[in-house]
C-alpha cells in the first residue's frame, strides 16, 4: 500500500519513501515510525504505542523517539512549529496530518419538484433544506481543497553568528573541545588559562557564558540530548555534572579517554590500549560495569578508537579508527555495529565524523571539514565530499553538529603560517615560505637546516630546507615516513617506515641512498631522540598490551631494549644535551605531564608540568625544557647544576608560559630563537565561536545529491 503526501510517496509494504522519484535514505526504525502514524492518517498515536511497535523489546526512553520523529522531520522538510505532515500533541503523543485521498463521490438524486399549487410555506420547507445542503458543500469543498492544496511548509532561513571568546582564555588543543545537545539548545566547551581547562556553557538563549563547577582540569565534553547534563573526562575517570551547576558524579573509570557520546540511557565512549578497555565502550549512564562493543583491531596494527558518533536507532557508531602514528596520524572513519562488532570502512584519510541528519555526513580531511551524502543504513557515502568551512587542523577537529541540524565551529585568526619563529624580544614570526610545507621539523646541529615530513597528495618523504637561503632538497624517496630526528653530527637522520603494517625505526647518512633498519618488530615505532654521542636512538614504541612505552637501540646494531615501560602511556623521550638526562611526557597521573628522569642509569622521575604538557623540548644548554601546556608553550628552568655537576638532584622551577596558543616547541638555535609548529592548517588563536542554524540547508546547497537508483 503506497501513502501519498506532499510530493512524497511512502511505499509501506517495501518500506521505501520517495520524493518525486528519488529515494530518501532513511534509517529502518525512522521509516517504522513513518510507518506507524502513515497508518493512522488524522489520529493521535501515543509515543507508547510508537515505541512498542517500533522498537519491540528493546529498552528505550522517549529520546530514541523523539531524535527519530527529528529525524523524520528533517527529511520532510517539516516545520514542528508549523507542522504540515506531522504534529507534536503534548503529552500525547503524535498525529500524521495528510488526510486519506478522496474517494469518488456517488451521484446525486435530486427530488421531484412539488407541485405549483403546493403553498409558499411547503415550497421554503424544501428550499431551506437544500440551501443549508448547499453552504455545507461549498464549506466542505473548500476543506477538501486545503487538505489537498496545504500550505507550502515555512522554511526557516541559514543563520549565521558569532559567540565572542572569553579574553584571557584559549581552546583546549588535546581533544575536541566544543559540544552541542541534540536539540541545539545548549553549548558546552572546554576554555584553557594558565591554571588548567575547565568547562563552559551556554544556552543559545543565553547572554554570556558560564563555568561549570567541579571541572578543573576537564576534557572532552559531550551533553545529554536535553542539554542539562554535560559529561567529560577528568583525573582518569569519565564523569558527569548538570550544566546548571552541581557535584560531578564518577560514572567508571578511564585511563586515556577519546571521545564520548550520550546515548539514551547509556554513554559509549572510546579509549587507548593503555588503560586495558581499549577500543569502544558502552556504560550506562547512572555507573556500573563497562562493557566492550568495538575492540581495537590489533592485528592490523590499530592503534586506537577514537571520537565516537551513534547513528539514529542506537546500534551502529561512526569512530575514528588511527591506524598509524605520526603527526598528523593516518586515520580513517570505520563504522561498527555495537550489538556484533561487524566493521565498515566509510572514508579513508579522515576523522571526526559526524552524522548530519536525515542524510549526510561530516568529517575532517587534510584539515578542512568535509560533507557528503551518507546512506545510514547501508554505512557508505553516496555522492561526492566537498569543503564546506574553514581549516580547522589534522589533530583535533573543534566543531559539533546537533541532531537538529545546528553547527557550531571554533572561528580562529591567520598566523601566517604553521611554522614560526619566537624571541623573547619580537614574540612570533613566520618562518620561510619553503619552511612551511615540513611537519615534525628537526633543527641540525649546526643550525642550519631543518628535516621535515613533506606530503604529497599520499606520499610522506623527508625534505630538508636552509633555514636562511630558503633552498630545499628531498632525502628519502619511498613515500611512506614519519618522526625524522637528525643525529648529532649532521651527516645522518632517523626516521620511521613500512614496508607492511607497522612503522619501524631506520636511520640513513645524508649523502647515502639506502637506510639501515634497526627495529623489525609488528609493532608501530617512532624515533624521538638520539643520545648525544650519536650510539643510541630513543624511540616510542605501541604496544596493544601496555600503551606506549620508551625503548632505546643501538645505532651500530643489537637488541633494542625498554627504558620506561608501564601499564601507562609514556613517550616524546629527548635527551638533554650533556645525555644525564630524559624528558618525556607520561599519562601516569591519569592526564599528560612532563617528567625528567635520568637517562641510561638508575633513578626516580620527577613531574616539571602542572596543570598538563606534551611535547618536551630541551634548550641547548639544557638548563630548560620547553613543552605544550594547556594554553601555550611553558618553560621550566631546572637547577644550573642538573647538567653542570655530578650528583646533582633536579630542582624544576615553577612553569612560566611564554607564547599562548596552540604550540609546540621543536627546536632552539644558537642565537636564542625557537622554533614553534601549530597543527597542520590551523590558525594559532581563537576568536569565537561561529554557530549556524539550519546548517543542513546550507549544506543542501553545496553537497552534490546522492547519487541512487528511483524506487521500482
Amino acid at each position: 500500500m503506497k501513502t501519498r503526501f506532499g510530493p512524497f510517496v511512502f511505499d509501506r509494504s517495501a518500506q521505501l519513501l520517495a520524493r518525486e522519484g528519488q529515494e530518501v535514505p532513511l534509517p529502518p526504525r525512522v521509516l517504522g515510525v513513518l510507518d506507524v502514524l502513515a497508518a493512522r492518517p488524522g489520529e493521535i498515536v501515543t509515543k507508547q504505542e510508537i515505541i512498542e511497535t517500533v522498537w519491540k523489546d528493546a529498552f528505550v526512553s522517549d529520546t530514541s523517539l523523539s531524535e527519530a520523529i527529528s529525524f523524520l522531520r528533517q527529511a520532510l522538510g517539516d516545520d514542528p512549529q508549523q507542522p504540515s505532515y506531522i504534529q507534536t500533541v503534548h503529552r500525547r503523543g503524535y498525529r500524521f496530518l495528510p488526510a486519506p485521498q478522496p474517494a469518488v463521490e456517488s451521484p446525486v438524486v435530486i427530488p421531484p419538484v412539488a407541485a405549483r399549487s403546493e403553498t409558499m410555506a411547503e415550497s421554503w420547507t424544501w428550499i431551506v433544506p437544500w440551501a443549508v445542503a448547499v453552504i455545507l458543500a461549498a464549506v466542505a469543498v473548500s476543506a477538501l481543497w486545503r487538505v489537498m492544496h496545504p500550505d507550502a511548509p515555512v522554511v526557516l532561513p541559514t543563520a549565521r553568528f558569532a559567540l565572542e571568546w572569553p579574553d584571557g582564555m584559549t581552546l583546549d588543543t588535546s581533544a575536541p573541545a566544543l559540544a552541542l545537545s541534540a536539540d541545539g539548545s545548549v553549548i558546552a566547551f572546554t576554555g584553557c588559562r594558565q591554571d588548567g581547562c575547565r568547562i563552559f556553557v551556554r544556552g543559545l538563549d543565553d547572554t554570556e557564558s558560564r563555568p561549570v563547577p567541579g571541572t578543573l582540569g576537564a576534557t572532552a565534553p559531550f551533553l545529554s540530548a536535553d542539554g542539562h547534563v554535560v559529561g567529560f573526562f577528568a583525573d582518569g575517570k569519565l564523569k558527569k555534572t548538570a550544566t546548571g551547576g552541581d557535584s560531578p558524579i564518577t560514572v567508571t573509570d578511564v585511563r586515556q579517554p577519546l571521545g564520548a557520546v550520550w546515548l539514551d540511557d547509556d554513554i559509549v565512549f572510546s579509549a587507548s590500549a593503555s588503560g586495558g578497555m581499549g577500543g569502544l565502550v558502552r556504560v550506562a549512564k547512572d555507573g556500573g560495569a563497562p562493557r566492550m562493543v568495538g575492540p581495537i583491531d590489533a592485528r592490523g596494527a590499530e592503534l586506537a578508537l577514537a571520537w565516537p558518533d551513534v547513528l539514529p536507532g542506537g546500534e551502529v557508531a561512526l569512530v575514528t579508527s588511527i591506524v598509524a602514528p605520526g603527526d598528523p596520524p593516518i586515520t580513517r572513519i570505520v563504522a561498527i555495529s555495537m550489538v556484533t562488532a561487524e566493521r565498515t570502512v566509510v572514508v579513508e584519510r579522515a576523522s571526526f565524523a559526524r552524522f548530519v541528519p536525515p542524510s549526510m555526513i561530516a568529517f575532517v580531511r587534510d584539515g578542512r571539514l568535509m560533507a557528503a551524502t551518507f546512506d545510514p543504513v547501508q554505512l557508505k557515502i553516496t555522492g561526492p565530499a566537498v569543503p564546506v568551512d574553514q581549516p580547522f587542523g589534522d589533530r583535533v577537529a573543534q566543531f559539533a553538529v546537533s541532531r537538529v541540524g545546528s553547527l557550531i565551529a571554533a572561528a580562529s585568526s591567520s598566523s601566517g603560517g604553521a611554522l614560526q619563529w619566537w624571541t623573547q624580544a619580537g614574540g612570533l614570526t613566520p618562518a620561510a615560505a619553503a619552511m612551511q610545507p615540513l611537519g615534525s621539523p628537526s633543527l641540525s646541529p649546526d643550525g642550519r637546516t631543518i628535516a621535515g615530513v613533506k606530503v604529497d597528495d599520499t606520499r610522506a618523504d623527508v625534505w630538508s630546507a636552509d633555514i636562511e637561503r630558503g633552498a630545499t632538497s628531498r632525502l628519502t624517496f619511498n613515500g611512506e615516513l614519519r618522526a625524522p630526528v637528525w643525529s648529532p653530527d649532521g651527516r645522518s637522520f632517523a626516521f620511521a617506515s613500512r614496508s607492511g603494517s607497522a612503522f619501524n625505526v631506520f636511520v640513513k647518512r645524508v649523502d647515502d641512498t639506502t637506510p639501515k633498519r634497526l627495529t623489525g618488530a609488528p609493532r608501530h615505532q617512532l624515533p624521538s631522540s638520539f643520545s648525544p654521542d650519536g650510539r643510541q636512538i630513543v624511540y616510542t614504541e605501541f604496544d596493544p598490551a601496555s600503551g606506549e612505552d620508551i625503548w632505546v637501540v643501538p645505532v651500530a646494531g643489537g637488541s633494542p631494549r625498554p627504558l620506561v615501560r608501564t601499564p601507562f602511556d609514556e613517550g616524546a623521550a629527548t635527551v638533554s644535551p650533556d645525555g644525564r638526562w630524559m624528558a618525556y611526557e607520561s599519562n601516569e597521573s591519569n592526564r599528560w605531564e612532563i617528567y625528567v628522569r635520568p637517562f641510561g642509569a638508575a633513578g626516580s622521575a620527577v613531574a616539571i608540568s602542572a596543570g598538563g604538557g606534551r611535547h618536551p623540548m630541551w634548550s641547548r644548554d639544557g638548563r630548560r625544557v620547553y613543552y605544550t601546556g594547556p594554553s601555550g608553550v611553558m618553560s621550566v628552568a631546572v637547577a644550573p647544576c642538573a647538567a653542570l655537576q655530578e650528583g646533582c638532584e633536579l630542582s624544576p622551577s615553577r612553569p612560566v608560559e611564554i607564547v599562548a596558543g596552540p604550540w609546540t616547541p621543536r627546536a632552539e638555535t644558537r642565537d636564542g630563537r625557537i622554533l614553534m609548529e601549530s597543527d597542520r592548517g590551523r590558525a594559532d588563536a581563537v576568536e569565537r565561536i561561529m554557530v549556524t542554524l539550519q546548517w543542513t540547508r546550507a549544506l543542501q546547497r553545496i553537497v552534490p545529491p546522492a547519487i541512487v537508483a528511483s524506487p521500482k
